[in-house]
């Protein structure tokens, strides 16, 4: 059975990445999950936890926008033979200073969003790392002073998160626990696996769909959990903060 998925691993796998990265960095929605700033890690502050975006097809050429509460716009250059870097050029960035409720935090990722790709010569290089897990697509930027960005392409709420129609997950972020609920019935005894960033399993639970599931153990970070029942196969992302 382990080859089989293997096998199956493999042929996905090699089918993603038969297209370019510039196609498929240019062809996905991607909200920031954290910055890595001089080695401290943060996250995006409420009120604008879904704010953070970049565009890798702005204005429908090799346009480029990174955006929180402001938005650096300019030009990115993917490197030929399919390499895992790109040049960017930021030619404007907006100037607005956020005024409401978390202020301070907010301004401060807002910066960190915005000077990330600015003030770097043309030929300076932003490395990247893509890959799938499920159905996420995750990228890691890595600008020419070693900070970093991860983005992914699925959406989290500040309360809960939608694994499908019937389906929920909350609440996220969360610290010790978070809870499962189907909007229509109880669907029994669940497998819950959790996955790091690398896509290492680090946690493996089969409970009640009602009961907690226990994540105290885990550290902060962003976090895949798949789901599966007798009849169903969901996964989603998780944010953990201590």
């Amino acid at each position: 059975m382990k080859k089989v998925y293997f096998i199956i691993f493999s042929i996905v796998s090699f089918l993603c990445y038969c297209q370019s990265y510039s196609s498929l960095l240019k062809n996905a929605d991607w909200t920031i999950m954290k910055i890595q700033n001089n080695g401290i890690e943060y996250l995006p502050p409420f009120p604008f936890v879904q704010s953070g975006k970049a565009d890798f097809k702005y204005d429908n050429t090799n346009g480029f926008k990174s955006s929180f509460y402001n938005s650096a716009v300019g030009t990115v250059d993917f490197a030929p033979n399919n390499g895992t870097y790109f040049n960017s050029q930021i030619a404007g960035i907006t100037l607005a200073e956020y005024g409401g409720e978390n202020s301070q935090q907010v301004n401060q990722f807002d910066l960190m969003t915005t000077s990330f790709y600015s003030g770097f010569n043309p030929t300076d290089q932003f490395i990247f790392e893509y890959e799938e897990i499920f159905s996420a697509k995750n990228l890691t930027v890595t600008n020419p002073l070693g900070n970093k960005i991860f983005y992914s392409n699925l959406i989290l709420e500040s309360i809960e998160v939608s694994l499908n129609k019937e389906i929920f997950l909350y609440p996220n972020p969360a610290k010790n626990e978070f809870f499962l609920k189907s909007s229509n019935k109880d669907l029994g005894k669940v497998s819950v696996e959790i996955y790091d960033q690398s896509g290492k399993l680090v946690s493996r639970q089969k409970r009640s769909f009602k009961n907690p599931v226990r994540i105290g153990s885990l550290p902060s970070g962003v976090y895949f959990v798949k789901i599966s029942g007798s009849d169903f196969n969901y996964s989603s992302q998780l944010i953990v903060t201590k």
